[in-house]
């Protein structure tokens, strides 16, 4: 994966990139984010993390990608502070599944209110399937909602998603992602000139992209890290 992720910062406009912390078993609190002044809208995306690829399995897959969650709305409805978690992606050595990335609402001598969510991808194997797509909540009726299912990790060749920028992994094959991008090795996340994401493929290393799934056969077979974008303008 590619890092720092080049978004466009027009002027005017406040964009915070939220990058998950060092691979750990579970998906701990990473950042507060805070309102910017004089804000009028605030837009969110948030990336699960992607599945790793399994050797073991009896059923050899790649993992699946994470799902993908917008929202948009008027920044006055917004609280001031938000709680963002990251999901890590799965581990390489048995097929993890990714983890979810979330925004809580941290009130007062509570324990909080999960605000969004897009589901982590399933490791490889039995299941591989795309991280689960978030349902609309009390939240989301205020603005402008979208979530999208990851896609399944697959055995041989991976073929472009018609629903999602990101790809699941491929056991034993490349990875074909949208708008012609393909690989077979470690894959691959940008967000210029288009925005696209490939999972891992081949039978040796493949590392999935932010958000994608691990494929190949190696103990570096990971999924993608999940990412959560936050703009306000």
């Amino acid at each position: 994966m590619s890092y720092p992720i080049k978004y466009p910062t027009p002027q005017g406009e406040n964009i915070q990139i939220f990058q998950a912390p060092a691979r750990v078993t579970s998906n701990a609190w990473g950042s507060e984010w805070v309102k910017p002044q004089g804000a009028s809208f605030v837009w969110f995306t948030l990336i699960g993390g992607g599945g790793g690829s399994d050797s073991i399995a009896t059923t050899l897959t790649g993992g699946g990608s994470g799902a993908v969650t917008n929202f948009m709305c008027p920044a006055f409805l917004i609280p001031d502070i938000l709680q963002v978690r990251v999901g890590v992606g799965g581990d390489g050595s048995s097929g993890l599944n990714g983890q979810e990335s979330e925004i809580f609402y941290q009130q007062k001598n509570t324990s909080g209110y999960l605000l969004l969510s897009a589901g982590g991808g399933f490791g490889g194997g039995t299941t591989s399937a795309g991280g689960t797509a978030m349902t609309a909540n009390y939240f989301t009726a205020m603005g402008f909602f979208q979530s999208v299912a990851g896609q399944a990790g697959i055995n041989g060749a991976q073929s472009a998603s018609t629903t999602t920028f990101l790809s699941g992994g491929s056991y034993a094959g490349g990875v074909t992602g949208n708008y012609g991008y393909t690989n077979a090795g470690n894959g691959v996340f940008q967000t210029q000139p288009i925005i696209v994401g490939t999972g891992g493929g081949s039978t040796t290393s493949g590392n999935g992209g932010i958000g994608c799934g691990g494929g190949g056969a190696s103990s570096t077979k990971s999924g993608g890290d999940g990412l959560v974008v936050i703009i306000t303008w």
